[in-house]
């Protein structure tokens, strides 16, 4: 009550104080009555802005929550199209529901031809390195059965055996695979494959470098299980001595070369006569590329 009755009397001020100033402008043609009449004009100023505080407050505050409301309603509703465009699903897949089954499609891990067919994941997720849902896309499967009914004979062994490992995949309790049968949209099985990945903000696991080097520039998160092989493998530093076989001739008539237990190919300079032969050799360098680790040495 204080505080509004210092606001009164501070209007009133401000109104008695316009009004003096104002009431000089009356010319005096009452002669001594002037100043009377000036004296009554600020002291009726100085009552009105007296009376006229609270409504003048009360506009004040009116107008002052509306502009606010005005504003804040402008800002949430430009924050929610904003949002909205950022969250609106891929036409796509509008009618997914987000999940496969009971399982959540948080970046699922989606399996290709290749990977399927190389088979070493099946021994990845048996480690329990893989978890999760695991995507097999049904053009995948379409694009196996093609291989698995090729005339050649090493090709349709390859796709049986890539059936065979999507049902030891499907049997395994470390994840969850899931057969996803809707179209991604695209024309080759790579482009499909891209596609769902990035619909569905998954990874793409492969053992083919071409589709490997695509995902990458694509900014689509991709997983190659040779990398995950050459990742693993021990490292024999230079100056390590090693026992190895020399089973081939390399590039050079005068190169032999042999194979770490891992697969590691080894090249070893002159010792072409040592063909067939286990030797000691010693470590010079390492070479890692996109096909896989190099090693070369030279006879101990």
């Amino acid at each position: 009550m204080r505080l509004r009755q210092v606001f009164r009397l501070i209007w009133a001020f401000i109104f008695a104080t316009f009004a003096a100033i104002f009431s000089q402008l009356i010319p005096p043609i009452f002669g001594e009555q002037s100043f009377v009449i000036r004296t009554l004009l600020t002291l009726a100023a100085a009552g009105i802005g007296y009376v006229v505080f609270p409504n003048v407050a009360r506009w004040v505050r009116v107008i002052t929550m509306t502009t606010f409301n005005f504003v804040v309603h402008r800002v949430s509703a430009e924050v929610s199209s904003q949002m909205a465009k950022f969250a609106r699903p891929n036409p796509i897949f509008s009618h997914s529901t987000g999940q496969v089954g009971a399982v959540s499609l948080t970046r699922p891990l989606i399996l290709d031809t290749s990977a399927i067919i190389d088979g070493r994941v099946l021994d990845v997720v048996k480690t329990g390195f893989i978890n999760g849902l695991v995507l097999v896309p049904k053009f995948i499967l379409i694009e196996l059965q093609q291989v698995a009914d090729s005339s050649d004979d090493l090709k349709r062994q390859r796709g049986r055996r890539g059936f065979e490992v999507v049902e030891e995949l499907k049997k395994n309790k470390m994840i969850r695979l899931e057969v996803w049968d809707k179209d991604s949209g695209g024309k080759s099985v790579d482009e499909k494959l891209m596609n769902l990945a990035k619909a569905l903000h998954g990874r793409i696991l492969t053992t083919d470098f071409n589709l490997n080097r695509l995902a990458t520039i694509s900014n689509i998160s991709v997983l190659n299980v040779n990398d995950l092989a050459n990742a693993v493998k021990a490292i024999a530093l230079p100056g390590e001595s090693l026992e190895l076989k020399i089973v081939h001739l390399g590039k050079d008539k005068t190169q032999g070369v042999g194979y770490l237990p891992d697969g590691t190919m080894v090249v070893i300079e002159d010792c072409a006569e040592k063909l067939g032969k286990t030797i000691k050799i010693q470590v010079t360098k390492n070479i890692q590329n996109p096909a896989g680790r190099m090693i070369f040495a030279k006879e101990s």
